[in-house]
């Protein structure tokens, strides 16, 4: 790793302020095409921190995180919770080209944790098209969760899918009326996403 890089980077880790990404984001940008090769070696840092921070800047960063992709689906196996949920979206902003996440997101599909289970049929719908006529269904029974944290998670994956998202237009607007301020926001948020 480029240890000027590391430096650099390591001092956005423990700020816990919502621009630090943004912030490390800009730091790094004179290092020019340095960094991805540094932010991908980050990923198998022993500090969680540093594994989250490097997988949000990659998800942002205005880079070709390409050669990144195989270090960021090897983090969808990674012993930190939070850790695999970072690495969901930069994967899956991939598309087919992340086929290679589809395995190990389906085992999440079994998990006992809600939320990693909605997130991986949305982010597998991102990947893999052809796998709508069976994880669509799935993905919309989780609308009619108890936890709205679910229902928003699932609402705003719904918005995420583009094509795919409008068959669930009528169920989106449904959530228009939920008895939660959250949930009607991401329905609101996603049903105008797919509008245009």
């Amino acid at each position: 790793m480029n240890n000027n890089i590391i430096k650099l980077f390591q001092t956005f880790v423990h700020r816990t302020d919502p621009d630090r990404v943004f912030d490390a984001e800009q730091a790094l940008q004179p290092f020019g095409d340095n960094i991805v090769p540094t932010l991908s070696e980050a990923i198998g840092d022993p500090e969680p921190e540093l594994r989250i921070l490097a997988l949000k800047i990659l998800e942002h960063i205005d880079k070709n995180t390409e050669p990144a992709l195989p270090a960021m689906i090897e983090a969808l196996e990674d012993d930190h919770r939070i850790v695999r949920i970072c690495a969901l979206a930069p994967v899956a902003s991939f598309g087919a080209k992340a086929t290679d996440a589809v395995p190990i997101l389906e085992k999440w599909i079994d998990c006992d944790d809600q939320f990693c289970h909605v997130s991986a049929i949305g982010h597998i719908l991102m990947i893999a098209p052809s796998k709508t006529d069976e994880l669509l269904p799935v993905l919309l029974k989780s609308l009619e969760s108890d936890d709205f944290g679910i229902r928003c998670q699932t609402a705003w994956l719904l918005g995420q899918l583009g094509e795919l998202g409008k068959e669930a237009m009528p169920e989106l607007k449904r959530l228009l009326d939920d008895d939660d301020s959250s949930v009607r926001s991401v329905a609101q948020f996603s049903v105008s996403f797919l509008k245009v």
